[in-house]
């Protein structure tokens, strides 16, 4: 009996993040079918919205979450009400992503989500409610793998894209250096003390190879044609009697005026900045509450 309790409240905690939101009037639950599966997403229209057409931001969850659990932990609802662009959180595939690294339930199962985000994307837009050329892609940890993945794959679909707590990993390394295709602006939000993702790259906890968050770096800056112009800047947030430093470093002169950014979260773990750890009995490193993720996010969009 003693060996189920782990089991029993690791299923707790997956309910508990997933399950228990309901959806607000300006939402709206809608679906896919594709290889068989009824793939799910949540759409939140902004609050304040005349119906033209606006920026579209994809989040994409992290292993074990789900689109509900990527609202609650990122508050990306309320700064799409803020901001005025509509936000879609997509579920994963058994709570996973299939980014290539071959562990998830959906690189097991083959399951092809590069299909099902393009397709959601494209349904959005046919519906006259996304600005085609804003169109913005967001991940967090197999999801911020996932992001990388198809911004290699898929450029053309995204105006940007920033994985948070995920780098280039080898799989897409190689998958890009087979592909001809178009630059797309890039963003990395990483802590340099990530217990689960190394920051300095090496294998990672749930399988697969990945580069540095430096490397990946110099890998876009080749990919979009940068050039060696590299621009800086550090902003310090006080936590109690410590101080919490993050640097960021930009390539802004880059092919097709896209950009290559990467935002280092000195002394800081796995979690989305500011947030409490969805699943609190995995150590993620150390967490902040003084540092706004998604306000990082959203400024880099912003930017291009």
């Amino acid at each position: 009996m003693r060996n189920l309790y782990p089991i029993v409240l690791f299923l707790l905690v997956l309910s508990c993040i997933g399950l228990n939101r309901k959806l607000l009037q300006n939402e709206k639950l809608d679906f896919i079918e594709i290889q068989n599966n009824k793939r799910t997403y949540i759409v939140h229209y902004p609050k304040q919205w005349d119906g033209s057409p606006i920026p579209l931001l994809v989040a994409l969850h992290g292993r074990f979450g789900s689109g509900s659990s990527m609202i609650k932990q990122t508050k990306l609802d309320l700064l799409a009400d803020a901001k005025g662009f509509i936000v879609v959180f997509p579920d994963g595939f058994k709570r996973s992503w299939a980014d290539g690294r071959g562990n998830t339930p959906a690189d097991e199962n083959q399951i092809n989500d590069i299909a099902f985000i393009e397709s959601m994307v494209k349904r959005l837009i046919a519906e006259g409610s996304v600005n085609p050329k804003k169109v913005f892609l967001v991940g967090h940890s197999n999801g911020g793998f996932m992001a990388q993945r198809i911004a290699a794959e898929k450029p053309e679909l995204w105006k940007g894209v920033v994985s948070v707590a995920a780098q280039v990993s080898v799989f897409t390394l190689k998958r890009k250096s087979n592909l001809k295709t178009n630059p797309v602006s890039i963003g990395i939000i990483a802590g340099t003390d990530d217990p689960l993702v190394p920051f300095s790259g090496g294998y990672v906890r749930d399988g697969g190879e990945i580069l540095s968050v430096n490397d990946s770096i110099l890998r876009w800056k080749e990919w979009n044609l940068c050039n060696d112009t590299l621009t800086t800047k550090v902003q310090t947030f006080q936590e109690g009697l410590s101080e919490i430093k993050i640097d960021f470093y930009r390539y802004e002169v880059c092919a097709e005026n896209t950009k290559v950014g990467m935002i280092q979260l000195n002394g800081l773990g796995h979690s989305w900045p500011g947030e409490t750890p969805m699943i609190p009995f995995i150590d993620q490193g150390k967490t902040t509450k003084v540092i706004d993720g998604s306000k990082l996010v959203w400024d880099f969009m912003e930017s291009l």
